[in-house]
């Protein structure tokens, strides 16, 4: 299973798509998605270094999309990435020390965890901004 997600740091709301596999693509999909969602104002994305992150295709589509603004974190710091925290929450939540015994099950579980991530918005709130503090310098890629 491939999930693709983004997450905000201002309200704790997460987008998650499952796709086939993750490459710029997908990358793309989310990126649309944000902007469908968020219809006003600049959006910042704090990326990692995967490679579909830096897939050419996705450079005129940010140029086209100019309310998207990417900055890329330094190499080897997933503790600075809060999707990174929220995929741990979900591995704690879900998967950890859980049997499922077939793949549909797991999958509609975990899908579900996401579709209802509210329910986990007080644990979330300090998963997310405890110890979290932003990076200095980082230089916008657009």
């Amino acid at each position: 299973m491939n999930l693709n997600g983004a997450l905000s740091l201002k309200n704790h709301q997460a987008i998650v798509l499952e796709e086939k596999t993750i490459h710029y693509k997908a990358t793309i999909k989310l990126f649309k998605r944000l902007l469908k969602k968020h219809l006003k104002g600049k959006i910042h994305l704090i990326l990692d270094n995967a490679s579909h992150h830096h897939h050419h295709t996705l450079k005129p589509f940010l140029k086209k999309h100019r309310r998207l603004k990417t900055v890329f974190l330094p190499t080897y710091s997933p503790n600075l990435n809060l999707i990174e925290r929220l995929w741990r929450f979900f591995h704690q939540k879900v998967t950890n020390n859980h049997y499922f015994e077939t793949f549909d099950e797991f999958r509609k579980t975990s899908l579900k965890f996401f579709k209802n991530l509210d329910n986990y918005q007080k644990e979330l709130k300090t998963l997310i901004t405890d110890n979290f503090q932003p990076i200095p310098n980082l230089k916008s890629q657009t």
